[in-house]
């Protein structure tokens, strides 16, 4: 598409806006002003970087599976991207799970670990016998390994080709990468994104409390690093992992109505309020999932509806703070032990964000400033070469 056009398709997206407006209570306005002014340009950047990250990821995962066909890459999960004020000296940070194959068995059997990882053991254990511990269960360090070592071998084919300037090899957009020493898998690419990518098993979905049978339960258990001694020292671990499960549920959402927009309003509200930077946006997904549970009616989150619906998610978040209690969506009695995601925040910094956001709820056009706007001036090199004609 030329920039003419594209250039004409953002002028008739930005009236359709203004149109639109003039029904609208104030404080829907400003809702859509600052989705317009403040979040757009950062979902538009966070697309390009994915794209990039993706484009990357399938090219070294097709050359492992050519060499090991037990790993298959999946999805892209980006985690930590601000919707907007992006600086060119930070860097994006975006997690790929590379789903693995127990064979022709889909059995699996768990065990809680001392250090609250997770022990897995498959049914069938040819498939990853060499990964096998003692007693039969899949060890998450040797998997790590071998991952790592298909992954350097990769990195190293990719750079000879950029060495060469053999363009027609390399994905889309790729100038650099690079592989960061340690344990866990994390590749550096055009220097500004940051790929981890971890080693991880889906598992069948499963709801044993009838009432919850609508929630996508698509959970993996996936290859983390967890410090396990006074010493600090690392080893790798698996844990329960619902990124898909996560994404579809965003999906879900994304048809005509206002709830990933007010998600996305609240991620950048949180990311520009001091009160509340011990708050993710992993925190706020969860309270959009507990509040669209709530208010299963897609009706209720008509467009028109925006300003109501974002009081009643401050509310929600107000009352998670107080209660000092976040369930995650997912984890739930019967099918897991309760977790709250709110139990490793101490209790002056839950009191600081109950105090930051009940003076959102009752101010909120403050929030919903576009002072700063322009905020990011630069871009990173790469970007500049996207821009060129």
């Amino acid at each position: 598409m030329s920039c003419e056009a594209d250039t004409t398709t953002e002028i008739i997206r930005r009236n359709k806006v203004k149109q639109t407006q003039t029904d609208l209570d104030p404080l829907a306005v400003a809702l859509n002003n600052f989705y317009e002014n403040r979040v757009r340009l950062g979902l538009e950047r966070k697309e390009i970087c994915e794209d990039i990250a993706q484009a990357v990821s399938d090219k070294i995962l097709r050359k492992i599976e050519t060499a090991d066909s037990r790993f298959r890459g999946k999805s892209v999960v980006s985690q930590g991207i601000p919707y907007d004020g992006l600086q060119a000296e930070q860097t994006i940070h975006l997690d790929m799970l590379v789903q693995l194959s127990f064979g022709k068995s889909s059995a699996v059997f768990f065990r809680k670990d001392e250090d609250q990882g997770l022990r897995v053991q498959p049914e069938s254990s040819t498939l990853w016998k060499e990964c096998l511990s003692r007693n039969g269960f899949l060890s998450a360090e040797k998997i790590n390994k071998i991952l790592r070592y298909y992954v350097a071998k990769a990195v190293k084919v990719l750079n000879r080709y950029i060495r060469k300037g053999t363009k027609e090899k390399l994905p889309n957009r790729l100038r650099s990468i690079s592989m960061k020493d340690g344990a866990e898998i994390v590749l550096i690419v055009n220097k500004d994104i940051t790929i981890n990518l971890l080693p991880a098993f889906v598992l069948p979905d499963s709801r044993l409390d009838p009432g919850r049978q609508d929630c996508p339960s698509s959970s993996h258990v996936v290859c983390r690093p967890c410090i396990y001694d006074s010493a600090r020292k690392m080893k790798m671990v698996w844990k329960w992992c619902f990124f898909v499960a996560e994404k579809n549920r965003i999906r879900a959402l994304g048809a005509p109505s206002c709830r990933v927009q007010l998600l996305r309003i609240l991620t950048e509200i949180r990311d520009t309020h001091e009160g509340l930077r011990m708050l993710s946006s992993y925190h706020l997904k969860h309270v959009l999932f507990h509040e669209t549970h709530r208010l299963n009616d897609v009706n209720v989150w008509a467009s028109e509806h925006i300003s109501e619906r974002f009081k009643d998610l401050l509310q929600r978040l107000l009352s998670f703070l107080q209660e000092r209690n976040l369930p995650h969506y997912f984890m739930q009695p019967p099918d897991f032990e309760a977790v709250n995601l709110l139990q490793d925040i101490d209790s002056d910094s839950l009191q600081e964000m109950s105090e930051a956001v009940f003076n959102i709820l009752q101010d909120p056009y403050e929030s919903l400033s576009c002072e700063g706007t322009e905020q990011r001036q630069s871009l990173w090199p790469w970007e500049l070469e996207l821009l060129s004609p």
